[in-house]
């Protein structure tokens, strides 16, 4: 298709959480980064509208029909509300027969779930840390893991429920923590094991294949008594002491042979989830300095401030170019009558 002539609807999630929720600010980004990529994609040729994805559905898809775009370029992160919203709206982009970048539906609902998808990256012999999930409704079960021991909601991104309070050092701290989460996020927790060493993440894109980029590292300044952990107010609440203490460092200081290591395992648990065009995979050291794979982000914030664009840049890539090249990527699996 002639790159003047192809019409990109930049899909993302609306909010819905007033200003005053604490979880407001991870939900309003989504709508930024859609500003910033229609105008990028519009600056190089292509005819780009937003549309909004909110309840009720019908309004959505009239948005996505009429008319109708050649891509889609898929920002969405949720709906209504539900962050699993996410990948049954891709699904729906695949109903539609609409081409669209980013992670097939089958992708964004296993990693969606972090215990199944550990106990994937476990199944292809792939590094993880112990842990247990505890499904909703039922008695937190006994841990027989390492201490200390975090606990986070089983099923969300973007550092939602984690905080200080979340590494437990008892099991009186894990049942403390497991109610916590229950009362202000519903659903399943993960009980994981702690693991102390350097935290590091790499994103990837497939342009065609997937290849790594630079090897990224969260580096922690945190004072005595506190945990080096990427909690929600270190990611979100911007100018916060959290926020100061866990700064990205692209590349990461680290020697050739862990990087290479780092980037094999992230290729590898980005093709054993089954994702495509780009993502990110997190990784934290055990104590022995091996590393673990903590999760695999098929919707990564692709923002132009944000971790994966930041690794993009420092390869070498043109930020604004590899979008357009995501985008004329969908548009040829159209052509090639392949998946969406």
């Amino acid at each position: 298709m002639s790159r003047s002539r192809t019409r990109v609807a930049v899909l993302y999630n609306a909010p819905v959480l007033p200003p005053d929720h604490p979880d407001s600010a991870s939900e309003a980004d989504v709508a930024e980064v859609a500003r910033v990529v229609a105008e990028a994609l519009t600056r190089h040729g292509f005819d780009t509208w937003p549309v909004a994805a909110a309840p009720p559905v019908g309004d959505m898809l009239g948005q996505l029909v009429n008319p109708a775009p050649d891509v889609v370029f898929n920002l969405i992160e949720g709906f209504g509300g539900h962050s699993i919203g996410e990948a049954h709206v891709t699904g729906l982009l695949e109903l539609l027969g609409l081409p669209y970048t980013g992670c097939p539906p089958e992708a964004q609902a296993l990693c969606h779930s972090k215990g199944r998808t550990k106990a994937l990256l476990r199944g292809f012999g792939l590094p993880t840390a112990p842990f247990e999930v505890v499904r909703s409704g039922e008695p937190v079960p006994r841990w027989d893991g390492p201490w200390p021991a975090i606990v986070k909601p089983e099923a969300e991104d973007a550092s939602l429920g984690i905080d200080q309070s979340s590494v437990a050092g008892s099991p009186e701290a894990i049942v403390e923590g497991v109610a916590r989460l229950r009362v202000r996020h519903g659903g399943d927790v993960l009980i994981e094991a702690y693991l102390p060493g350097r935290e590091f993440n790499v994103g990837i894109l497939a342009l065609p294949g997937p290849e790594p980029l630079p090897v990224a590292e969260i580096v922690y300044t945190v004072p005595d008594g506190s945990w080096p952990i990427l909690t929600y107010d270190a990611k979100w609440a911007v100018g916060s002491a959290e926020d100061l203490a866990s700064r990205p460092r692209c590349p990461a200081e680290i020697g050739a042979e862990l990087a290479e290591t780092l980037a094999t395992l992230a290729v590898e648990a980005f093709l054993a989830t089954g994702c495509r065009d780009y993502a990110r995979v997190d990784f934290r050291l055990d104590a022995e300095g091996s590393p673990m794979i903590l999760e695999v982000n098929p919707n990564p914030d692709i923002g132009p401030s944000a971790g994966w664009a930041r690794a993009l840049r420092a390869s070498g890539r043109d930020y604004e170019g590899t979008l357009a090249g995501l985008v004329a990527q969908a548009g040829d699996r159209r052509a090639g009558h392949g998946r969406s």
